[in-house]
């Protein structure tokens, strides 16, 4: 029964990593177009950055890019760590079943 209670624990947990890292590699996905966007505009456009309920006027875009570039850097190291947990989570899995089988 224990191998089990092991089973349940290592899917529960590969249910969750691989959620959060399909939810962090959308935000990657986002902030990569913004980017791109924000590097197509002409100087001459506006650039309204959203701050809480409200949108506020940017007054230095490149200041802007280069924080959507560090959250963007930082959101695919840490989907990089997801990744590697899955694939550990993954193998975790494979080996619990085979013993379970086995028993």
């Amino acid at each position: 029964m224990s191998d089990n209670i092991s089973i349940e624990q290592i899917v529960q947990e590969l249910q969750m990593i691989s959620q959060q890292l399909v939810s962090v590699q959308t935000q990657v996905r986002e902030l990569e177009g913004t980017l791109e966007h924000l590097g197509n505009q002409t100087s001459s456009n506006s650039v309204y950055q959203q701050v809480g309920p409200i949108l506020v006027e940017v007054d230095d875009i490149e200041l802007l890019k280069d924080s959507l570039k560090q959250t963007c850097d930082q959101l695919s190291i840490h989907a990089e760590k997801l990744s590697e947990r899955e694939t550990q989570l993954r193998g975790a899995y494979e080996q619990a079943v085979t013993e379970f089988e086995s028993s």
